[in-house]
């Protein structure tokens, strides 16, 4: 298959995801650039994977090319069941501050500041079984945001022994290191039979 269609509306998500793929030799492209946008179904609160299924196979439906969706959160230990499958939608309903600024918020004061980022990616292709992958990595909250090579998360994710954010690193040693690079590797090598 040539080009995969990336099932979502988030433009960070999409062209980040987009660069994970291709750093691993899959090719995609936003589903935008060949349909309108579209209005993808309700998230649930119960999986990543049944959120990421749910977009591809609706997109699937519109569309006879391969679909990869992503659903992914964070989860910090201080926080508790807060976030995870919910996190956007928890987050978001701090209409003033940014995401990274309302975890900032909430971590205030807090020592235990370990937290794991996860993402699902569902690819669905015309005749072809669901695959499904998970990437996942542990780490800590920086005390503000830093970096510019990526955003979301990234810039306030420090992984084990580095002293850096994720979005201090270029592309080339981030991609590797990250929820969505990881889960992209493991796609790849499934994708290499379809």
């Amino acid at each position: 298959m040539t080009n995969w269609l990336i099932a979502s509306n988030n433009k960070y998500k999409t062209q980040d995801l987009i660069k994970c793929l291709a750093f691993y030799g899959v090719q995609a492209v936003p589903y935008t650039d060949q349909l309108a946008k579209l209005t993808f179904p309700a998230e649930q609160t119960v999986s990543y994977a049944g959120n990421a299924l749910r977009k591809a196979q609706f997109l699937a439906g519109k569309t006879n090319q391969g679909v990869i969706a992503d659903d992914s959160g964070i989860e910090i230990a201080a926080l508790g069941n807060h976030l995870g499958v919910t996190t956007k939608r928890e987050l978001h309903r701090d209409t003033v501050h940014s995401d990274n600024q309302t975890i900032l918020n909430d971590l205030k004061g807090q020592t235990d500041r370990r937290a794991t980022m996860i993402s699902t990616l569902e690819a669905v292709a015309p005749g072809q079984a669901p695959l499904t992958v998970t990437g996942r990595i542990d780490g800590t909250i920086a005390t503000r945001t830093r970096g510019n090579y990526s955003t979301g998360f990234d810039k306030l994710f420090i992984l084990p022994n580095q002293q850096r954010t994720l979005a201090e690193l270029p592309d080339e040693m981030r991609i590797p290191l990250t929820h969505r690079g990881r889960a992209a590797k493991q796609l790849a090598a499934e994708l290499r039979g379809v």
